[in-house]
């Protein structure tokens, strides 16, 4: 298979178990990686190989194992993802602003820009605001929850748990994903107060969970520059584990010997629907069970770890219709405003001896 056979992107967006990825790697040109192994940033095992892909670390970095499976439970990786999801929109309405305004001030914070390009702020505070205040607010904030999403299919016959993060902000260009997507420790947010993360790591720890993941990306086409590809890269992440090495790494399919990633183009991309934005798909998810509770328990997990995210969500959890996904801290303050000010909160408890 050409790695920009027609219909190949299409395999990629719907790909959600290890059967389906592996018939879709058996199918492309790659180099087995006892053939080809990074071996530090001047020295590899083997000539590259033209016109192949080859499995190059993610970050460039041979020894990103124990970085990369610095996560704790397998729930902060996604919160991870979806963070990124939400500065992706944040920077895509910046970038937006500054083709109209070049000399627009820099929003102070993230929820400052928010409310300045999409009309509402703290999502709890929302809550506290009069019936009519309320409801245009909370219209403003559902428009945006159509644009990050997560959801979560689970397998039944093989027992396995996918999760695909997918967000239509900013994207990336195919140039430029091994850069941004795949990197490890690197940022570009330092000088930008309106973004959450600084040190490019978080979400990284979701492909040590997964034995496979799958990255897409596009750039938005209102924000790309006229020398810019229109296409979208590609590749799939993956554990390797040297033969005689106790140091495995993660690693991700390249087609170019500086780390760049396999693309389709414009034409195919538009034919597949995949329009800007990025698209992670974390396959045999490992939540440390196999049976769909993991689904119950997703919406508390996520609402608790982002407590008042800067912007709202969607979660399908092996249902069509999505939980509106705004934090602990909104649907407490929605609990107060419909059982009143006055009203408790907390469970009670009989009173307890002290020894």
């Amino acid at each position: 298979m050409p790695i920009d056979a027609p219909g190949l992107l299409h395999q990629l967006m719907t790909t959600r178990t290890t059967t389906q990825t592996e018939a879709i790697m058996a199918g492309l040109p790659i180099v087995p990686p006892e053939e080809y192994q990074w071996l530090s940033a001047e020295e590899r095992s083997q000539p590259w190989q033209p016109g192949k892909l080859h499995w190059v670390p993610v970050g460039c970095d041979r020894g990103n194992g124990g970085r990369i499976k610095l996560a704790g439970e397998p729930m902060n990786p996604l919160a991870e993802r979806l963070v990124n999801g939400m500065e992706s929109l944040i920077e895509h309405a910046r970038l937006r602003e500054l083709i109209k305004t070049p000399d627009a001030p820099v929003p102070t914070s993230p929820r400052d820009a928010v409310q300045r390009y999409f009309g509402f702020n703290r999502l709890d505070a929302i809550e506290r605001l009069d019936d009519e205040e309320r409801k245009k607010k909370t219209a403003l904030a559902d428009q945006m929850r159509k644009d990050l999403y997560i959801t979560l299919n689970f397998e039944k016959k093989i027992r396995e748990f996918s999760v695909t993060i997918r967000d239509h902000g900013m994207g990336q260009t195919p140039a430029n994903i091994h850069r941004t997507l795949l990197s490890l420790g690197r940022t570009d947010k330092a000088d930008k107060p309106y973004l959450i993360g600084v040190f490019g790591q978080g979400g990284s720890s979701a492909f040590s969970i997964a034995k496979y993941s799958i990255v897409i990306a596009r750039r938005a086409a209102d924000i790309r520059k006229q020398a810019e590809d229109g296409g979208a890269g590609w590749t799939i992440v993956r554990e390797i584990q040297p033969k005689g090495r106790r140091d495995p790494y993660y690693a991700y399919l390249a087609f170019s010997e500086d780390g760049g990633v396999p693309s389709v183009d414009c034409a195919q991309a538009d034919e597949a629907g995949f329009g800007g934005g990025a698209h992670f798909c974390h396959i045999a998810y490992d939540f440390g069970t196999s049976d769909s509770s993991v689904a119950r328990s997703m919406y508390q997990s996520l609402n608790h770890v982002l407590f008042n995210p800067v912007m709202p969500y969607d979660l399908f959890a092996l249902k069509d219709k999505p939980d509106a996904m705004k934090g602990t801290a909104q649907r407490l303050a929605r609990q107060v405003r419909t059982l009143g000010r006055n009203a408790a909160l907390d469970k009670s408890f009989a009173n307890q001896s002290v020894l």
